[in-house]
């Protein structure tokens, strides 16, 4: 079962399906099949298992079927009353049949994640166009049908804009705004379905909110635009309109993402607790590390040798006074016209957000964040923070892909014919299992 027993109570424990090229319906029933459903027995046996399903704008599209509707209704109107397409009740029986219950959403990227180029791409659109407010809703009415008996959910989603592009009070305004509004359709689908379905943000490096108390002070926007839009639009005060925001707009903290920041995730945890925010999501993952850069140099070399077009490998870098440096992609690290009048010798350590395997051993200096996973899961299990737990290494395809291409860093982990990734996946996903049933 996808549902184990972890510090005296059941969680769930999936894989994000990001990890399979799947931008269709039809692409969807192939990885059902040909990847989900036998990593799933793999991992957990033949009972039903939890999944973390992600879902782009043409599945979207596909799954909500749009009547004919007044000339005064709007597009919101329209998804809301949408029954299910005879493709989302095709896609119910294949789960059902495979024994497979969605349990929560991935809706970060929802254009073709495997492209051969996606890297900032992965944020569009952000939360400064309406766009995003109306495909999640879309995404929330098709998962509204997918939960089942069971009355709630989350779909992770990125946390704003990315900031390579653009960042200010004004940016972090609308982004507010945009979610606020997403976030009043979900209470009219809750009303409309008796489903609860959240948006969790998913903060990343070169995103809105990307540290933890930057985060904490953009969710107090977010909770005062509600609050001076929800009395006038919903007929309510001040404290329910909070309230409602709080219900509806999560996070779901993903751990190499914050490994990437020199977060500490269980000091994370904590205050997210303390501000009362939820945490609809932990996405059990590990970033890449090396301390000492330009004394390492043949570590520095592999980590080189591992950017790659299709996705953003930010770097996040530690000054001997603690002071961090951030740097938009993996090139950019060593490149003088970056780095300004820096040098390999200032880092005390760099940290670059690839997701790499869970249970990869990395010989010599360079290595994952993977030590900081387990404490903070078993930590949110224990103190009830979050029920799910997702592991999320979206990177074999080009790992096996610079592994063929004789990148010996790749081939550390992949072989040098890369590796099976439903393989792979059923060994990550035990490697978490374990994890989380270690005692606290």
């Amino acid at each position: 079962m996808g549902r184990i027993a972890s510090q005296g109570r059941q969680v769930s424990l999936s894989y994000s399906t990001n990890v399979h090229p799947a931008e269709t319906v039809e692409d969807l029933h192939a990885i059902l099949e040909k990847h989900v459903a036998p990593v799933s027995r793999g991992a957990f046996g033949e009972g039903e298992a939890c999944v973390n399903l992600r879902l782009g704008m043409k599945q979207a599209n596909a799954l909500v079927a749009h009547g004919a509707l007044p000339s005064t209704s709007t597009l919101s109107d329209a998804v809301l009353a949408a029954p299910p397409s005879p493709e989302c009740a095709q896609l119910l029986e294949k789960l059902k049949a495979l024994r497979l219950r969605v349990i929560s959403i991935n809706a970060f990227p929802i254009r073709d994640f495997h492209a051969p180029r996606v890297k900032e791409q992965v944020y569009s659109p952000p939360w400064t166009d309406g766009g995003r407010s109306l495909f999640s809703l879309k995404i929330a009415k098709v998962f509204s049908h997918m939960l089942g008996d069971a009355k709630e959910g989350a779909i992770s989603v990125p946390s704003g804009t990315f900031k390579g592009y653009v960042d200010s009070e004004e940016v972090r305004a609308q982004c507010a705004h945009f979610l606020t509004e997403c976030a009043r359709e979900l209470l009219r689908l809750e009303r409309l379905t008796g489903k609860t379905v959240r948006l969790g943000l998913e903060p990343e490096p070169f995103t809105t909110g990307e540290a933890l108390d930057e985060f904490l002070g953009y969710y107090k926007q977010i909770l005062a635009d509600a609050r001076a839009k929800y009395p006038s639009q919903l007929g309510i005060n001040g404290n329910q309109a909070e309230d409602i925001a709080r219900k509806f707009i999560t996070i779901n903290l993903d751990l190499c993402h914050q490994a990437v920041e020199f977060e500490d995730p269980l000091e994370d945890l904590r205050k997210l607790k303390a501000a009362g925010i939820a945490v609809t999501g932990l996405h059990l993952s590990a970033a890449l590390q090396l301390p000492e850069p330009a004394k390492n140099a043949t570590a520095f070399k592999q980590l080189q040798a591992l950017d790659e077009p299709r996705y953003l490998h930010q770097i996040v870098a530690k000054l001997r006074d603690g002071t961090l440096v951030r740097f938009e992609d993996l090139p950019d690290l060593g490149n003088p016209r970056r780095m300004g009048a820096r040098t390999l010798n200032d880092f005390a350590e760099v940290r670059c957000h690839f997701h790499v395997p869970l249970f990869a051993d990395w010989p010599g200096a360079l290595s994952s964040t993977r030590d900081t996973v387990g404490p903070a899961a078993r930590f949110a299990a224990k103190e009830g923070l979050t029920d799910h737990f997702v592991v999320e290494t979206y990177t074999w395809g080009v790992l096996n892909a610079l592994a063929g291409q004789g990148n010996t860093s790749a081939q550390a982990i992949a072989g040098p014919k890369g590796v099976d990734v439903n393989a792979g996946l059923v060994k990550e996903i035990q490697w978490a299992q374990a994890e989380l049933q270690k005692n606290a």
